[in-house]
């Protein structure tokens, strides 16, 4: 059973969310303000869903170094990314801050850059991915444009340079949308991937992402106003009837 644990918690959860953590300092931010939104549960109980569905169009740049715990930002040396926006994802709210998504990302490894500790070599990456996902955006009741959440889930990467190219994988995600509008908004995000490999151990095919992208949300439909007012003539109509009735 320890020995269970430790190989759970060391290297299918805790390095992934490490690495995260490291990579996106928002993190420190969400853990602090977490009391204060648990001692606020009148905000649970009045604030509605902010959306149904939310769409996302990002730039994306892959870290896959070889040195997860090195080199964190050594963006001319080792990030892999496009001048165009190359990360699309659908989000579908359900209720009290949950959701999932669904993520689609392209890039091209640049010989120029550091692939697994050597240089020199080029190819596709395409990864897909499907996250829950935990917004705490309903806790800001002052701050609604400030939304911070934290979501995990099960993916598939295709990588070119790789001699087994396709490896599903396991991911942490933390990040922050800053909503513009009602519907407009901007999303920063970090990704640690982890390889789900036979070799989990001893593995190099764990990464990471980063993404920075715009969003856009479709508010929930509203009920309908004629509907209530037919109904309330409806039953005031009834209600007159049955007096002439009984008069």
């Amino acid at each position: 059973m320890e020995y269970f644990f430790n190989f759970v918690c060391t290297r299918y959860l805790c390095k992934s969310v490490f690495w995260a953590m490291q990579k996106f300092s928002i993190l420190v931010l969400m853990i602090v303000l977490t009391p204060v939104a648990i001692s606020q549960p009148a905000v649970l109980r009045t604030k509605k869903n902010p959306y149904k569905w939310m769409f996302g169009l990002s730039w994306s740049a892959v870290d896959d170094n070889g040195n997860a715990f090195g080199q964190l930002f050594d963006i001319s040396g080792s990030w892999n990314y496009e001048l165009f926006p190359s990360r699309f994802f659908i989000d579908r709210y359900f209720k009290k801050g949950w959701s999932m998504e669904g993520a689609f990302v392209y890039n091209e490894y640049n010989k120029s850059r550091q692939i697994n500790d050597t240089s020199g070599v080029e190819g596709a990456f395409v990864s897909g991915d499907l996250n829950v996902k935990y917004s705490f955006n309903r806790f800001f009741r002052s701050a609604r444009w400030f939304d911070p959440y934290i979501s995990m889930g099960l993916g598939v990467t295709y990588r070119a340079v790789r001699a087994v190219p396709v490896t599903p994988t396991f991911q942490t995600n933390i990040g922050v949308n800053f909503w513009f509008s009602r519907r407009w908004g901007a999303q920063l995000q970090a990704s640690g991937k982890l390889a789900l490999v036979t070799d989990i151990y001893s593995s190099d095919a764990d990464y990471t992402n980063y993404t920075i992208g715009i969003l856009y949300r479709i508010d929930p439909k509203k009920r309908s106003s004629s509907q209530f007012s037919k109904r309330r003539h409806q039953w005031t109509n009834e209600k007159q009837r049955f007096k002439r009735r009984n008069s």
